[in-house]
């Protein structure tokens, strides 16, 4: 600042203009306006130089532009005049504090990385209420902060993999985003770190050295998120796609502004070590951990309040988005052994019986290749169970635990997996599938797994003339481990359609073509809890299903 005279000190000419400020009314709309041409005489006379003055004046005049303080018409006439009283307590205060040696608004260390959390929320809403304005007042308003990204494609079936946002949960903000997160200086090498202008590298939206070492990120990410190890637990190919900047105001707590954000996408294939630790490791993060299935990915929000953070996603691809989610590769280390409805399997109803693989209609029955005992055969009921996601409760002592996707940790189970593997091995190759000593499941799509009619019982209720009530009830089954429980199927039928099922339970057939009007009307209620069919042929006779037992008491209908 250019002045005359250095004994002056800039502050004094703050003070003439606070000095000169034009008052309003408390009450009603009574005010007064400034000339500017006389603060510029005003100042002058302090020995300022003139161009100094303008500057100064131009420097004021800004800011209360930019509070909205100044009346817009008076400002085009060269004058000042405040919109309101509040308005001219505001530039007030503003210039006091300018005006008054050593000043400040903040204690010493308000603003530092490590403020108190209830600063911290205070300066997000300062800083989220003026990044809004400045967007929505101006549609060429430019992003003050670059963000790089690196998302991890985690797919399972057809849920993905969602980790809870880092900021705390707040109304209207989405909950879950993929794994991943943002790039930071420490992802780089230490020499570049130590580059002089490191800092305005890493800002450029499109900053070479980031793209360089974004996979950096992601290998921090994975590890800090989901303790996934590169090399180890997973290999990852670039996702092709080239996202849109996308720009918002948003951030995690304080650091908090209208954004540019870029994102760079990773798909994951997980190894077989891989998939379970994920797994065991969802089991235990519970609370962060969630798989959205692509529905869920898309909708505004989850039936349970979670929502998906993908609205880069939904820029990029709008009505696309769906068909793009379903075009990502499955992670898994494997594919299922038995897919496909001619490997339909029930799981033999004791540890004496047989299992019926193949078609509906084309079963055959197959033996183990010696008797299971009763543990090998409930863990092989508690494995079906467990993959269908039908309901477990474990005892208190178990030390059993479940996981996603139809596997289960327990160690100390291994010994009797082992062998129940060995025993049914040979006729149905890789349905038990054991990892690391620790880890199993039956590799059996869920659709095509179903259990022994003998854990079924039924009931049909009604009259011929009326109309009535079929009842499909599966039995709760106890282990040591756990109580796998039951559930009950329940329809209404018509008259026609329960004379059908009293003729097939008395072993008469049905006259006219029934099979197909039981199939659509209760094939896929009995599927939904684990029953393949309600009827088939014993020797030329069609009837119920060898093994399916009235409910007590009812006689199978009353």
């Amino acid at each position: 600042m250019k002045i005359k005279d250095e004994n002056i000190s800039p502050n004094e000419a703050l003070k003439v203009a606070l000095a000169l400020l034009p008052l309003h009314a408390q009450e009603g709309g009574r005010r007064e306006s400034l000339v500017e041409s006389e603060l510029l005489r005003a100042i002058t006379e302090l020995h300022f130089s003139e161009d100094t003055a303008r500057a100064l004046i131009w420097s004021i005049r800004r800011q209360f532009e930019v509070l909205a303080l100044l009346d817009p018409i008076d400002l085009n006439e060269g004058k000042w005049a405040f919109v309101s009283y509040p308005a001219y307590l505001l530039a007030c205060s503003w210039l006091s504090c300018l005006s008054t040696p050593g000043q400040v608004l903040f204690p010493s260390g308000y603003w530092s990385n490590d403020a108190p959390e209830c600063d911290k929320d205070v300066q997000r809403a300062i800083l989220r209420q003026m990044e809004i304005a400045r967007q929505q007042l101006n549609p060429q308003a430019a992003p003050i902060r670059v963000v790089h990204v690196a998302w991890a494609w985690i797919r399972l079936a057809d849920r993905f993999l969602m980790h809870r946002r880092e900021d705390k949960a707040r109304q209207g903000q989405k909950t879950f985003g993929l794994i991943g997160g943002r790039f930071n200086l420490d992802d780089l090498p230490l020499n570049h770190q130590l580059r002089p202008k490191i800092l305005r590298e890493v800002s450029e939206i499109d900053s070479d050295v980031v793209k360089a070492n974004i996979t950096s990120t992601l290998k921090r990410e994975l590890k800090e998120e989901i303790d996934l190890v590169a090399g180890v637990h997973y290999s990852y190919e670039e996702d092709v796609s080239v996202l849109p900047v996308y720009k918002e105001v948003n951030g995690p707590s304080n650091r908090h502004a209208f954004s540019a954000y870029k994102f760079y996408l990773y798909e994951i294939k997980l190894t077989h070590i891989g998939e379970t630790h994920l797994l065991s490791q969802i089991s235990n993060r519970s609370d962060n951990l969630k798989w959205f299935s692509i529905d869920e990915m898309i909708s505004p929000q989850r039936f349970d309040g979670n929502s998906a953070y993908v609205d880069v996603l939904h820029q990029a691809w709008g009505k696309e988005l769906d068909k793009k989610l379903r075009s990502i590769p499955d992670s898994s280390a494997s594919s299922l052994t038995f897919a496909g409805e001619s490997k339909m399997l029930d799981l033999m109803g004791d540890s004496a019986a047989v299992f019926q693989f193949g078609k509906p209609g084309k079963e055959k029955p197959i033996s183990p290749s010696r008797a299971l005992s009763e543990a090998e055969w409930q863990i092989l009921i508690l494995l079906g169970w467990h993959a269908r996601g039908f309901e477990i409760l474990l005892a208190d002592n178990s030390e059993l635990k479940l996981l996603e996707g139809g596997w289960i940790d327990a160690a100390n189970l291994i010994p009797t997996i082992r062998s129940l593997q060995d025993k049914i091995q040979p006729s149905l190759r890789g349905l038990v599938e054991v990892r690391e000593n620790r880890f199993a499941a039956l590799r059996i799509a869920p659709d095509i797994l179903f259990f022994s009619a003998s854990l079924f019982q039924y009931q049909f209720r009604g009259s011929n003339a009326g109309g009535g009530e079929v009842r499909i009830k599966r039995l709760d089954v106890l282990t040591p481990w756990a109580k796998l429980y039951g559930e009950v199927y329940e329809r209404d039928i018509k008259g026609s359609t329960l004379s059908i099922l009293r003729e097939l339970e008395k072993g008469d057939e049905p006259s006219s073509e029934w099979d197909r009007a039981l199939r659509d009307q209760l094939g896929d209620g009995l599927r939904s809890i684990g029953l393949r069919r309600l009827w088939s042929m014993k020797g030329n006779t069609t009837c119920l299903i060898e093994g399916l037992k009235p409910i007590p008491g009812t006689d199978g209908y009353r």
